[in-house]
Parts: structure tokens; C-alpha cells; sequence
């Protein structure tokens, strides 16, 4: 085949191919399960689907007992409306299940390592330990050094206090030694002292590492949290302490707005404004 010849999988080709017959048709079943999904209980009626298509209401019942039939939509009798089928779920648990957190992380770690010109870690929580297990360097040619898979104690770092802050208190003592290492001379000392920590970072939204970990190096983080609400990470942007303000609030919203998107895309219906749930 011709390397100038269009493949038919090929996205770019089907959206300059000619439109395909019936897909009008599809276009507003799909415009009405959508606007099933959003509409408050106890569903909507079919004179309710029929304005929103625009359609008559023989020719919207026939999309609705389609979607009905392949279990997208259900029917009331009883309220007399539609609502959303148990494929939808189907499908969602699906997806959900597929989603790989590093792969829907990374192309906004690298928007922010574009805007901030700093480096971006995504970490997860394993037992009392951050562990690293995405990067995107910085630009400079002075910055972190660091690496996937390295592990440093939770409490050292804005990633581990980003999650711990939105842990529920009932699985929290699991993340937090009896005693703290001293890792710098601004490591936090003990339980109550980050336990204040984790009360200002649920307060603004992301945690703050100022020079806690290594000496000399700053950092932001904010919650990841995925479509049950659960903290499941953070993400940070850290770099030399003098190019990094601890009190910078605009790097602060910068972290807490790539955090909110990355949640957004795991499933989440938070707003960008990180609050605890427990």
C-alpha cells in the first residue's frame, strides 16, 4: 500500500471521508442517553427526549426503545421515564478498569513542566513510603535528580504529605512511622507537627516540601483522586530552592489544576479545589 493512501483505520481519514449514511441517526441517540445521564432522578419522559432531539415522538421512541433494548436506557412504566441502562455501567467499570495512571498522567506533567520549567514526579503510597513512578525533566540544566521506582519516607516529601492529607483517618496510622528520621534540618519532627502540616495542605489544596527531603530543594504537590473519590496519588513540581518561592501561590494553583484534571480523567467529580472527604 501507498504511503500516500488513506488507511481505513486511520482517524484523520475517516474524518475526511464523505459522512456515513445513518450516522444523524446515532448522533441523537447518543445526544439523548447523554442527556438521561445528566438529567436529575427520576429520569426524563419521552415528550422530554422528543424536544430535546427535535424529533417527533414515534421517530424518538423508536431511538429509545433501541437504546432500551441494548440495555443503554431503562423505562419506568410505573414513572413513565428513561433512565440510564446497566451497560452503561458495563462499560464504564470497563474503562475504569483499562485506565493506566501513568499514561493519563504524563501528557499533563508535561504541560506543567512546560509552563513551570521545572521538574514533575507522580508518586503513589506504599506502605510508609512514597514511591516514584513517573517523571518529566526539567529543562535546565541545573534541576532534580532523580528516578522511577526510588523511595523516600512519606512525611519527607510534598507527594506523601499531598496523599496522606486526603487518606482517611482510619488507614492513616499504616502510612506514619512511630518516630521520624531527620533527613534534613527541616524534616518534620513528629506526628503532631505533620499532622498541622496535613491540616494546611487539605486547607489549600497541595502540600509543600521546603527543603524537607534534600537540602536546597523546594516542591509543590497536589491529591490525584480516581472515579470512587479515593486518594491514589500526587503529583509534585520541584526544583532548586532558589528558583522556587515556598510561599508561591501561582505554583501552587498550577499543581492543584494539573492534579484536578488528572482526577477528572481517572473519573472523579471534583472541582479543582481539593477538599477531604473524611
Amino acid at each position: 500500500m501507498s504511503t500516500q493512501a488513506k488507511r481505513d483505520d486511520d482517524p484523520a481519514a475517516i474524518d475526511r471521508a464523505e459522512p456515513i449514511a445513518g450516522t444523524q441517526s446515532l448522533d441523537r441517540a447518543l445526544t439523548v442517553l447523554l442527556q438521561v445521564a445528566e438529567s436529575p432522578p427520576p429520569g426524563l419522559t419521552l415528550a422530554a427526549c422528543s424536544s430535546i432531539l427535535g424529533y417527533s415522538k414515534p421517530t424518538t421512541q423508536r431511538i429509545l426503545r433501541t437504546l432500551v433494548s441494548r440495555s443503554f436506557l431503562a423505562f419506568d412504566e410505573e414513572l413513565g421515564v428513561y433512565t440510564l441502562g446497566v451497560a452503561n455501567a458495563q462499560i464504564g467499570s470497563e474503562y475504569l478498569h483499562r485506565l493506566d495512571l501513568r499514561k493519563v498522567a504524563l501528557p499533563q506533567m508535561r504541560e506543567l513542566v512546560a509552563a513551570t520549567g521545572e521538574t514533575a514526579h507522580l508518586g503513589v503510597v506504599t506502605g510508609r513510603d512514597v514511591v516514584y513512578i513517573e517523571l518529566v525533566d526539567s529543562p535546565h540544566p541545573v534541576r532534580i535528580f532523580s528516578r522511577v521506582g526510588a523511595s523516600v519516607p512519606a512525611y519527607a516529601t510534598a507527594i506523601g504529605k499531598a496523599i496522606l492529607a486526603f487518606t482517611g483517618s482510619a488507614d492513616l496510622d499504616a502510612h506514619i512511622p512511630e518516630s521520624f528520621t531527620a533527613r534534613t534540618g527541616r524534616t518534620i519532627h513528629d506526628r503532631a507537627e505533620l499532622e498541622s502540616d496535613l491540616q494546611k495542605t487539605r486547607e489549600r489544596g497541595y502540600a509543600i516540601d521546603d527543603e524537607e527531603n534534600r537540602p536546597g530543594i523546594r516542591g509543590y504537590a497536589a491529591p490525584i483522586f480516581n472515579h470512587t473519590e479515593a486518594v491514589v496519588a500526587a503529583v509534585s513540581i520541584g526544583g532548586p530552592a532558589d528558583r522556587i518561592d515556598p510561599d508561591d501561590s501561582v505554583l501552587g494553583t498550577q499543581i492543584r489544576s494539573t492534579a484536578a484534571r488528572i482526577s477528572q480523567l481517572l473519573g472523579s467529580r471534583r472541582s479543582g479545589q481539593n477538599q477531604p472527604d473524611a
